[in-house]
């Protein structure tokens, strides 16, 4: 018995004993831990969701499937490493408001994990990206959104790790680059989702309140963490760990089913090359891709066959050579039997008489 007690002693969370935290006052514990290990499970298992049903469609129409696979997978390898105690870096706070006992009236250091936003800066903008293909929104707009998501991420991991009141500077460009991102998106991809159709405007407005909603409440967590110390770093793995689940593994995953119900035909999403880089004959694209296809010319008017049983009549010309003689001059003898003639014809006219 007692050697089943000591294995289930060694089959437990053993992540914080291995890692341990070194030169850190506030850290978290083994349920911080469990809890981290539990998020992992659930992006793994919405991953292996996504890939069952996407392998089950075809290739051309696996494109929703995508966006929504690669944060499952980004936030399931983050998640490991924060379960694991790793990726981490001790920050002196600046406020003294969470204390442990391992304080002695000073202002200790707490445990501040950037590996948490490496897996933002890669999975942070699938959201975006997402909402933006429900308005077939131009590339290099999406380029922009993601650049601006990115620049969020980056300002949020720069006050995470800065000592001094100078995190509040960085926490300020971070929510700018967000405000500036939800503009972007309410203006041009809501415009282009409501020429698509007033469906299609109704699911982008749904998904992007839920997106927008989210990333308001991420700033609300940070305070109370990394930048006031309030939460302790347990309370702000569940926190955070509650958030990327609904942000960065439900959302996502939700997303499949809504996009596919409005079809990517639909959406003008549909336009493939082949292996030659070129449009293949007969594919459908949106309008902003397709290239314009050649007006064919005009059918000339066929000729009307004749009747069976009918001759067909057709006009002979001939052609009239005109021959014209050649007047020639009279020659003398000609001329001369001509004066001969004349006095012969007055003898015989006087004898008839």
């Amino acid at each position: 018995m007692s050697e089943f007690v000591d294995l289930y002693k060694r089959g437990g969370n053993q992540a914080i004993v291995i890692n341990k935290p070194y030169n850190t006052d506030i850290h978290i514990t083994d349920r911080g831990s469990d809890w981290l290990w539990s998020a992992m499970c659930v992006f793994i298992a919405l991953a292996m969701i996504c890939v069952f049903f996407m392998f089950r469609k075809p290739a051309t129409e696996r494109l929703f499937y995508y966006t929504a696979f690669a944060p499952l997978v980004f936030m399931a390898l983050d998640y490991f490493t924060l379960a694991s105690n790793l990726g981490w870096i001790p920050v002196k706070v600046k406020y003294n408001h969470a204390r442990t006992a391992s304080e002695h009236g000073h202002h200790g250091t707490r445990q501040v994990f950037y590996a948490r936003y490496i897996g933002w800066f890669m999975s942070w903008p699938w959201p975006i990206v997402q909402a933006s293909l429900l308005g077939n929104t131009p590339m290099w707009q999406i380029a922009f959104n993601v650049g601006l998501a990115n620049t969020y991420v980056v300002g949020m991991l720069i006050a995470a790790v800065v000592h001094t009141t100078y995190k509040w500077g960085y926490y300020v460009f971070a929510i700018a680059a967000g405000i500036i991102t939800c503009i972007s998106v309410m203006t041009t991809t809501r415009n282009l989702s409501k020429n698509i159709g007033p469906d299609v405007l109704a699911n982008f407005q749904r998904y992007f309140f839920v997106v927008m909603l989210m990333w308001f409440i991420y700033p609300l967590c940070f305070g109370l963490s990394e930048g006031g110390n309030v939460l302790q770093p347990d309370s702000e793995a569940v926190f955070y760990g509650v958030l990327d689940v609904i942000y960065l593994g439900i959302l996502p995953l939700l997303f499949v089913p809504f996009a596919s119900h409005i079809g990517i035909e639909r959406l003008g999403l549909n336009y493939t090359v082949n292996h030659y880089g070129q449009a293949p004959t007969g594919a459908q694209g949106g309008a902003q891709h397709a290239a314009p296809t050649p007006r064919p010319p005009a059918p000339t008017p066929a000729k009307k066959a004749p009747a069976a049983g009918t001759k067909k009549k057709t006009k002979k010309v001939k052609r009239v050579k005109k021959v014209t003689k050649k007047k020639h001059a009279p020659s003398e003898e000609e001329h001369s039997s001509e004066k001969v003639s004349e006095p012969l014809e007055e003898e015989s006219a006087g004898y008839s008489s």
